[in-house]
């Protein structure tokens, strides 16, 4: 998408800190990545506006709903301002969303995509994420000439998708499996969320901050002490825990981790 969708010299803005795969998808395809950053209610828009202006940036890359990795729900409010911004800047959207089925309180708010009259946002959604990691099958929305030119070059990269996976993919949802499934999964991660909001109450409430997710996999711990990352990510690797550290998604991000309550 990032070779197939933007003209060169091109740009993308996304939110900071961000997925580090997505971010490394654009580093390797030699495309400027203009860091903006959020607030509690998602993406900053003063801050969206005046770099794109600065960047002529062709595109913004977004994880709206269970930001990875900060677990960001973006406001209702805020995503209507969004869309009306990037409307105003001619600035399409990718919207990453594959964190969507997996709430854990109240339902989101609608997608992006739901209020897309001009053709502007391009939408992600996968299996991997609420069936199974192993499932390497998602699914584009986008305008009939971005989907043809998206499947000319995925023909190109790898003759397409497994037919197995997408027959599985197919059956998990034609027989029903599907909505009990992510009951259950649901489930899951509440308990196994609030069991590691606990653990962080016990033993590190006067030395870190952090925000309560509502859905998707992770917590974004902020230390309010100096501790060298790399030690407590060998520490931690010695005690079967696994953190990434937070420069791994900001490089100012020295003082944070991500904690993943989806792995057991």
């Amino acid at each position: 998408m990032a070779v197939g969708l933007l003209a060169r010299p091109s740009s993308i803005v996304a939110e900071s800190p961000s997925y580090i795969r997505s971010i490394q998808v654009f580093q390797s395809a030699g495309i400027p990545i203009h860091s903006v950053s959020l607030d509690k209610e998602g993406i900053d828009l003063k801050v969206l506006h005046a770099t794109v202006a600065q960047y002529q940036s062709g595109l913004l890359y977004t994880i709206p709903t269970f930001h990875n990795p900060t677990g960001i729900l973006m406001s209702k409010q805020r995503r209507n301002d969004l869309i009306e911004q990037c409307k105003e800047l001619r600035l399409p959207i990718i919207e990453d969303d594959v964190y969507r089925e997996l709430w854990l309180d109240d339902l989101p708010p609608a997608p992006l995509k739901s209020q897309d009259s001009n053709g502007n946002i391009v939408y992600l959604g996968s299996m991997s994420k609420m069936m199974s990691p192993g499932l390497r099958v998602g699914w584009v929305i986008a305008p009939e000439p971005v989907i043809e030119r998206l499947a000319d070059i995925k023909m190109q990269t790898d003759y397409g998708s497994s037919n197995l996976s997408q027959y599985v993919a197919t059956q998990w949802f034609a027989q029903g499996y599907h909505e009990p499934h992510i009951q259950w999964v649901r489930g899951q991660l509440r308990t196994r969320r609030d069991q590691m909001l606990e653990l962080l109450q016990q033993h590190f409430s006067d030395i870190a901050d952090w925000q309560i997710p509502t859905g998707g996999f992770y917590i974004w711990v902020k230390l309010t002490v100096t501790v060298p990352m790399q030690l407590l990510f060998e520490r931690a690797i010695q005690a079967n825990i696994l953190i990434n550290p937070g420069y791994l998604y900001e490089d100012e991000a020295t003082s944070h981790i991500r904690l993943s309550y989806a792995y057991t």
